[in-house]
């Protein structure tokens, strides 16, 4: 075999573009790594490597600074501390082997662009060194799925991929001995070992070992392994029809798992360019692009809903393991041209270079300096996010997100209308995501309720549901926007509980209604967290707040508790920018017997504090409302009514300087509640 089957495309449209000024950037950036890749002391391990969610400091839940030339030493980027052992030295291995892939497809790529031969040296040498190791290296794991180089079948996919296309590139320059050796010993064990961990479900996972299998199996020419992983259930085809929902979100919720399994699909889609089966034609593929791109931030941050990164940016990272989101979107603008995906290479472009060698692979010829669409209001009525943009401030973009659809399975949190906030340039009080599943705050405070702005009864994390939408309308061209949403649960003290959120929002402020209703009387906790401090309490004086003895709330400080029977009113420095703060008044309803709590909690990384405010009630039917009002604290006011009758939420009054809107609100469940409006 003097050429492994991989399309050629991709280097040819590399070597027609070399000498482009719209890719002079590419290009240096490539001649930079393999620079980088011919210095380096790394080298293939023969052992198998850690569990890459360990290699996260335990204090701060932030990740480690790798460096590839202390394997027994990783600091802290929050207090310079160094862990060293188990697990973090195997978990640097990680790393270490992704970088080693990912610069041999590089130097392989180069060596074909300029015709060094060192390139090809080092190239073959990575190669060859894992070729080596490769079959007498196994995991001591007792577990499903696992990998080889890697700590399980998913690593070792993301990093065969890669390894598949350097040999592609400098096969035709391998000696014969080599080209049996890398054929034997790599790719073809590879394949066996990643068909056998397999595991019939759909899932991220299951669709890098799909895209693994294609890789190789196109790579050596064995179409019934190709056939297997594209056309057969659990394949790519059954993928994305069963695990990409009708509005084009990947099914587990989580924006970092899409764009992590549209890498899977987009890598098959690579190793298939220009055949019959040609996976770019299959409209899902666009519509995965389009998707994050309808909920994401004003400054391009994405909602860190369920198991997302909280780094995760459209313009930056998106993930681990895969692409930037600059380079998905070359990719993308280079296979179905769209002003919404060039305007993600125009605003990532003002603030760095154009670098990626995925722009020089698969990029448009050019990128637009157009002013960027306007930013849509929608509701993912499929996945559950309904997304309203008021101005937060007023002449500032803003973002309100309730999340209320699918649990997303594994990576779901237990967070049923949660509310994210976005304003003034920053992620005020918006979900907090993950940070890396191998430390212990993981789940006691990320993926438990009371870490979201949502709903805990008595103290303990909602079982696994799916809401339904009741009402959406955009804030543009309305009154005021509205997101309304309702859960019922199933399980322990959640069983045969209704919840139900309205948001009610104008620009420079929104209003939040929660409603319950118990079959028995439950300690209900109403939760919201913010960015800032606060600067004013309420009135009256505090007491201890007398909260549940679990994990999850003892990561609560400075907790205090006061009365809201008669509504409750605080205030918060919120910050805008990086120099400037706006005020920031959260108004509570009367509810008699209530309490409001406030506190600091974790952010993330764990070290940023939010401001935290619990409406807390013990009954088995109530509504209770918040109004959160951003602007000069001195010339806003915020009246609540009393009830006409228990169980309502009282009208209310907005005063900001000489202006005022009134809102009204009538109906008690199960009747029909209504959205009055005067102003």
């Amino acid at each position: 075999m003097t050429e492994l089957e991989l399309p050629q495309q991709p280097l040819q449209r590399a070597l027609g573009r070399k000498n482009a000024a719209a890719f002079a950037d590419s290009v240096q950036a490539l001649r930079d790594e393999t620079k980088a890749a011919l210095a380096s002391p790394l080298q293939p391990v023969a052992r198998n490597g850690g569990y890459y969610h360990d290699y996260f400091c335990p204090d701060h839940a932030a990740e480690l600074v790798f460096d590839e030339h202390t394997p027994n030493a990783h600091a802290c980027p929050i207090d310079n501390h160094v862990w060293s052992g188990l697990p973090f030295d195997d978990a640097w291995l990680w790393t270490a082997n992704r970088r080693l892939a990912q610069r041999a497809l590089r130097l392989a790529l180069l060596w074909r662009v300029d015709g060094d031969p060192v390139h090809l040296a080092k190239a073959r040498e990575i190669l060859v060194g894992y070729a080596h190791i490769y079959p007498d290296v196994h995991s001591e794991r007792d577990a499903p799925s696992v990998g080889k180089i890697t700590h399980h079948a998913l690593d070792e996919s993301v990093w065969v991929i890669p390894i598949t296309w350097a040999c592609h590139w400098v096969w035709p320059d391998l000696e014969p001995a080599d080209q049996n050796l890398l054929r034997q010993d790599l790719l073809e064990a590879a394949a066996r070992h990643i068909e056998s961990q397999r595991v019939p479900r759909i899932h991220n996972y299951e669709n890098w070992l799909n895209a693994a299998l294609a890789t190789i199996g196109t790579a050596l020419g064995n179409n019934e392994l190709v056939r297997r992983v594209t056309e057969d259930t659990f394949g790519v085809t059954d993928q994305l029809a069963r695990g990409v929902l009708d509005d084009g979100h990947w099914y587990e919720g989580a924006s970092s798992y899409h764009y992590f399994t549209l890498g899977a699909a987009l890598a098959l889609a690579m190793a298939r360019e220009g055949q019959d089966d040609d996976l770019r034609g299959n409209p899902i593929l666009r519509q995965m692009f389009e998707a994050p791109l309808r909920i994401a931030f004003p400054d391009d941050y994405i909602p860190a809903i369920n198991d997302c990164w909280y780094h995760s940016r459209v313009t930056d990272e998106v993930g681990h393991g895969i692409p930037t989101g600059p380079a998905f979107y070359e990719i993308a603008s280079g296979w179905y041209p769209s002003p919404d995906f060039e305007a993600v290479l125009t605003r990532s472009y003002r603030t760095s270079v154009r670098s990626s060698v995925e722009a020089l692979l698969y990029g448009p010829d050019t990128v637009s300096d157009a002013p960027s669409p306007e930013r849509a209001e929608s509701n993912e009525n499929a996945s559950g996010f309904a997304v309203l943009r008021p101005q937060l401030p007023l002449e500032c973009e803003g973002q309100l997100l309730l999340k209320y659809g699918p649990h997303g399975g594994g990576h779901g949190h237990a967070d049923k209308l949660a509310l994210s906030i976005y304003g003034g340039g920053d992620r005020w009080g918006t979900d907090l995501g993950t940070p890396g599943y191998g430390i212990a705050i993981n789940d006691s405070w990320y993926r438990h309720t009371l870490s979201h702005s949502s709903i805990v009864i008595e103290g303990e994390a909602q079982p696994p549901a799916t809401g339904e939408a009741l009402r959406f309308r955009p804030v543009s061209n309305s009154p005021f926007g509205i997101a309304d949403a309702q859960v019922v649960w199933e399980q322990g003290p959640y069983a045969a509980v209704y919840a139900r959120r309205v948001v009610l929002a104008r620009d420079g402020y929104f209003v939040v209604l929660t409603r319950i209703e118990s079959p028995v009387q439950r300690k209900v906790h109403v939760v919201f967290h913010h960015a800032g401090t606060f600067s004013h309490w309420p009135d009256g004086s505090s007491s201890a707040a007398d909260l549940p003895t679990n994990d999850s709330y003892a990561h609560l400080q400075e907790v205090a508790a006061w009365p809201s029977g008669s509504g409750a009113t605080v205030q918060l420095e919120a910050p805008v920018g990086d120099e400037t703060k706006t005020q920031l008044i959260i108004a509570t309803s009367p509810l008699p017997g209530s309490r409001l709590i406030t506190a600091r909690s974790p952010g993330n990384p764990a070290s940023d504090l939010r401001a935290t405010t619990i409406i807390e009630n013990t009954s088995q039917a109530f509504w209770t409302a918040a109004a959160f009002i951003y602007g000069d604290a001195t010339q806003t006011s915020i009246e609540w009514e009393e009830p006409v009758q228990a169980g309502t939420i009282p009208n209310l009054s907005v005063r900001r300087g000489q202006h005022e809107e009134s809102w009204s609100f009538t109906g008690t469940a199960p009747d029909k509640f209504s959205y009055p409006l005067d102003s």
